[in-house]
């Protein structure tokens, strides 16, 4: 009986293939970097190396398994199973991934950008549980993100769907990765909340962040803000409350046009906690439409390091 999935989850420094059972249990994960300038062959070798040997770890079969699912940085294509070009991916253009898969263990593929992949992960394992409509977003390196609406990820028209971090909120602000300007991205992002700080400590020095870096302003991190800011930094904490209105702002704009029941937001929003996400909270409740921000909830992200692992296997679950 095929009662089990398996899981592949790429990222530019590693890979991972898990085996799960139907409820998302992991019964095994192998682990390895994706060494990505050895090119895409290398490393599709490698995953599917990978998934055999996880599947023997697992005491199974190639035959117990229902479905392959394949969390992956975007742009990709989920009908064809293309992955075109992703940042930390070079060399990786138009890899046809799910036709290279299903060629080697003739088994049902699915490809999911892995924003998209984890908030299926959050709805169905973590805090979306028990809501119909959620927003997932990462705050990270970028501001990614992924809607579920009944169970379904929304793809918009050509898989573009769930950009939530290049909303422009500042036509003229600070240059986003994407190439335009002011996006929420480039404003509240990992690297972003460094170099606004950075910015700061240099025209006002007297500040605690730069206790954790020995003193010096280039090497200050936005984890560094925020155990200055809990530490009860004035600095750190004006540069986090910014960075709440900034996502705060985002939010409303994303509640008011997609009416979510609740907003998860991974990373650094559930490494400050309450610090962060009750300013975000009032900043929603001040800027968002009254209906929409009386029944949104907006909470910290559940599954952690688990998320990458839940996503790809989510993907096949129920299929």
């Amino acid at each position: 009986m095929n009662s089990y999935v398996v899981g592949i989850d790429i990222g530019g420094t590693k890979l991972a293939a898990v085996v799960a059972d139907k409820n998302g249990n992991i019964l095994q994960k192998v682990r390895k970097p994706t060494e990505a300038e050895k090119g895409y062959q290398y490393a599709v070798q490698l995953l599917l190396e990978m998934v055999d040997q996880g599947i023997h770890r697992a005491g199974l079969k190639r035959e117990s398994i229902s479905g392959i699912g394949v969390s992956c940085g975007g742009p990709l294509d989920t009908k064809t199973g293309v992955v075109y070009s992703p940042p930390n991916l070079p060399g990786w253009d138009a890899v046809p991934l799910k036709a290279l898969i299903e060629a080697e263990f003739h088994i049902h593929t699915v490809i999911e950008n892995d924003a998209n992949a984890s908030a299926l992960a959050e709805w169905r394992f973590g805090g979306g549980r028990g809501y119909n409509y959620v927003l997932y977003m990462t705050m990270s390196t970028g501001i990614g993100g992924g809607i579920v609406a009944n169970g379904q990820i929304y793809h918009g028209a050509n898989d573009s769907a769930g950009e939530v971090g290049h909303q422009i909120l500042l036509p003229n602000g600070p240059l986003c990765g994407c190439g335009k300007r002011g996006c929420l991205e480039a404003l509240c992002s990992g690297p972003s909340i460094a170099r606004r700080a950075q910015a700061a400590i240099r025209k006002q020095p007297n500040t605690h962040i730069l206790d954790f870096t020995d003193g010096s302003i280039d090497h200050v991190k936005s984890e560094h803000v925020l155990q200055a800011a809990r530490n009860g930094d004035a600095l750190a904490i004006s540069l986090m409350d910014e960075t709440a209105y900034y996502m705060g702002w985002g939010i409303a704009n994303l509640v008011n046009i997609l009416n979510p029941e609740i907003v998860l937001i991974g990373t650094i929003a559930v490494a400050a906690g309450d610090l962060l996400l009750n300013p975000i909270r009032r900043t929603v409740a001040d800027m968002a439409m009254q209906r929409p921000a009386e029944l949104v909830q907006i909470m910290p992200a559940q599954l952690g390091d688990a998320v990458g692992d839940l996503a790809a296997v989510s993907l096949v679950i129920g299929n």
